[in-house]
């Protein structure tokens, strides 16, 4: 399988993947530092609560009845503003969701004949400023109004009072209708047609879609610690007799009335001003772990994200709509209240019953005068971590992929670019050389400063240097043509001449004899030059082959130059040779017959191309962790339309062409950048026109 850039680069971009992965983990190892954040929290403002309570007795002075039954009591929910007696219960909305529900197992009294599911109801009883406000929402799917003509009320729809006063007495009230609208209650004598309108208890009556409401003002002069409701169901209007009765307690027994439990309002104020929080919830208890107030829920609102679906599969999502079962307790129990009674603050976990959400509880006891009269106990579900985790999941996911989108867009566009380049650079070097092999173009156009750039600038120096051996190729012929054709021409007209001679038969035998050793002496002169031309062209390869073997030592280059000059001086007598040397030793890692044969190149195209006037210059000098020969000659100058690497390449040679000259080939300059590579350095030439000077560097490390 071919892999593209574009697949290798989208490949690549996967491993994006890996940092939610690694943010999801962190998120799981921050829930232990959140439930202790949780923990620490909920005691802090337990604390808080408990010493603003500490040294106030008169707050939990406060007589207070134990209840027989969790659910017999009816509690009072402190209101904020009073409620508007009207055909609207809006005014109860901040606490609408607290109302009780009674239904068939708070049946008082049913017949035989009786409808399923024909009566239920919810209630709400609330405190405002000297009043008790009570709200019944009922389900009756047929009212029963009372006549004019009807002198009791017990054979139509209506609801029973039962309240025992602050004297201890029991008073029974009956609320029964004529017509939707203003309503008064009426007091029962002994006779249940004994009636007495009373008009300190009033209220509304108000038609729904699946019963009525009924919203009743109670002065609290007249409710002492019983109270009970119970709401009566005639669906028969011929018969007119009540079929089912369902009750908050069970009136019909005085002593089984259930309890009033009316919370601090004083002690409700200052937890709710001293904490708000939603989803927390606080309890004030008394010694008898009674609540004395109660404010928050621990229900809470939470956001919804539009990935929630897809954030399920990784944690799952916190559950608002749990079962809460000690939302409506007016009593605390737990191993944390326990501990807070023996004065040791404590928190505890639990599970809701239907096990949707985890409560966690700190408690922490109030005291007055160095004893525990109550505790305060702050609650919130554990929900919020997991909100924090969904969020801090949430908000890395969506980062992540939008960063992984973007990342991936921009290598992809990235990658899709560098491919283009390529698949150009790819068509022009193609398109470089034709379908002869002749490079047509040393140009790719590519001026960027990236590797793409330096690859094409590389590859237009590799088609400029083929060029150029295409072109040293297609002169090659020429060049040993014309080298080859003078020692040729001389071989064969002698062997012509010495057959002439000697197939003439008008020739003297002694003319005949010092002829023909003439003839063989120029065909000996020609074999050589052959061979000389056959030398120098396998001098190059040989070279190569030596410096693949050959063996570096240490020698000092100052005195091999000095020997080398007077040897040239020997030499070349007719030449004046100056020397400029530095008087330092300069030790060099090389093979030092290598460095005079490079020397000798150099010397030997010095002495080609100087004037005989002019000196010949030799200079040696130590630069930084360098030394740099010079060989300097006088005379013509190198051309300028030749770049200066084409100098040093084989078959390159500027020496004039005559018949008369020993052969070059291009080679010495060729094989003076062979040895000085191999050194680890390299070789200039430039030219002086004033001074109408060449010179040549070569520039190799030292020691």
């Amino acid at each position: 399988m071919i892999f593209t850039i574009r697949s290798q680069v989208l490949l690549l971009s996967l491993t994006l993947l890996s940092i939610p992965y690694v943010g999801y983990e962190y998120v799981r190892e921050m829930e232990r530092y959140l439930r202790d954040n949780l923990e620490i929290s909920l005691q802090d403002t337990a604390k808080i609560l408990a010493n603003i309570l500490n040294g106030r007795p008169l707050l939990f002075s406060r007589k207070l009845v134990d209840t027989v039954r969790e659910d017999d009591p009816l509690f009072v929910h402190n209101l904020k503003t009073p409620i508007k007696l009207d055909d609207n219960i809006h005014d109860w909305r901040d606490i609408l969701k607290l109302a009780e529900n009674y239904a068939e197992k708070h049946i008082l009294k049913i017949e035989e004949d009786y409808q399923p599911d024909s009566l239920s109801f919810r209630h709400l009883l609330g405190n405002y400023k000297g009043h008790y406000y009570a709200l019944f929402i009922v389900q009756d799917n047929k009212i029963v109004y009372r006549r004019e003509t009807d002198s009791g009320v017990k054979d139509v729809d209506h609801l029973q009072i039962v309240i025992r006063d602050l004297h201890q007495n029991y008073h029974r009230y009956l609320v029964a209708p004529f017509q939707p609208g203003w309503v008064t209650a009426y007091k029962e004598r002994d006779s249940p047609y004994s009636l007495i309108t009373e008009n300190r208890i009033q209220g509304t009556f108000t038609e729904t879609a699946e019963g009525y409401n009924l919203e009743l003002r109670i002065p609290d002069n007249m409710i002492g610690d019983k109270l009970g409701f119970a709401i009566a169901d005639v669906d028969d209007t011929l018969k007119r007799q009540v079929k089912i009765v369902i009750g908050t307690s069970p009136i019909q027994n005085l002593e089984t009335v259930g309890k009033v439990f009316t919370p601090s309002s004083d002690i409700e104020q200052i937890i709710k001003a001293s904490e708000e929080t939603p989803g927390r919830r606080i309890w004030v208890l008394d010694k008898q772990r009674r609540v004395l107030a109660k404010t928050g829920e621990l229900q809470r609102s939470l956001p919804q994200h539009p990935l929630n679906k897809f954030y399920s599969l990784l944690l799952p999502p916190p559950s608002e709509d749990f079962k809460d079962s000690q939302a409506r307790a007016y009593r605390l129990e737990g191993q944390e209240v326990h501990d807070a009674l023996k004065g040791k603050a404590s928190v505890t976990w639990s599970s809701t019953p239907d096990e949707q959400a985890i409560i966690v509880s700190a408690a922490h006891p109030v005291k007055t005068e160095g004893q525990i009269v109550g505790v305060v106990v702050v609650q919130e579900t554990s929900n919020r971590i997991q909100a924090i985790q969904r969020q801090a999941i949430a908000s890395l996911y969506n980062k992540t992929l939008l960063i992984f989108l973007t990342v991936t867009l921009l290598l992809l566009t990235f990658a899709s670019y560098l491919a283009v380049r390529l698949q150009r650079l790819r068509n022009q070097a193609e398109g470089a050389i034709d379908a002869n092999g002749r490079v047509t173009t040393t140009h790719l156009g590519s001026t960027a400063q990236d590797e793409i750039g330096q690859l094409s600038r590389t590859i237009s120096n590799n088609l400029e240097r083929l060029k150029q051996y295409n072109t040293y190729l297609e002169g090659m012929a020429s060049r040993l043509s014309h080298e080859l054709r003078t020692p040729i021409a001389v071989v064969r007209t002698s062997l012509e001449n010495l057959e002439a001679l000697h197939s003439a038969q008008d020739y003297p035998y002694e003319c005949s004899n010092e002829e023909s050793q003439t003839y063989l002496q120029r065909a000996k002169e020609g074999i050589t030059r052959l061979n000389v031309l056959i030398t120098r062209l396998t001098e190059a390869t040989r070279l190569e082959q030596t410096l693949q073997s050959a063996e570096r030592e240490q020698f000092d280059l100052t005195q091999l130059v000095k020997s080398c000059i007077a040897s040239y001086r020997l030499v070349y007598p007719q030449y004046t040779i100056e020397d400029h040397l530095t008087p330092h030793t300069i030790n060099l890692q090389g093979a030092p017959d290598l460095i005079a044969q490079m020397l000798d190149k150099l010397i030997a195209n010095a002495v080609d191309f100087t004037q005989h006037n002019h000196p010949i210059i030799i200079r040696l000098t130590q630069q930084k962790h360098q030394a740099h020969l010079q060989i300097t000659n006088y005379g013509k100058l190198l051309p300028s339309d030749i770049p200066q690497e084409q100098l040093f390449q084989t078959m390159v040679s500027l020496r004039p062409q005559t018949n008369n000259t020993e052969p070059h080939l291009g080679l010495g300059l060729y094989i003076v950048r062979l040895i000085a590579n191999y050194h680890g350095g390299q070789v200039k030439a430039s030219s002086d026109k004033k001074e109408n000077a060449t010179t040549f560097t070569v520039q190799l490390p030292i020691l």
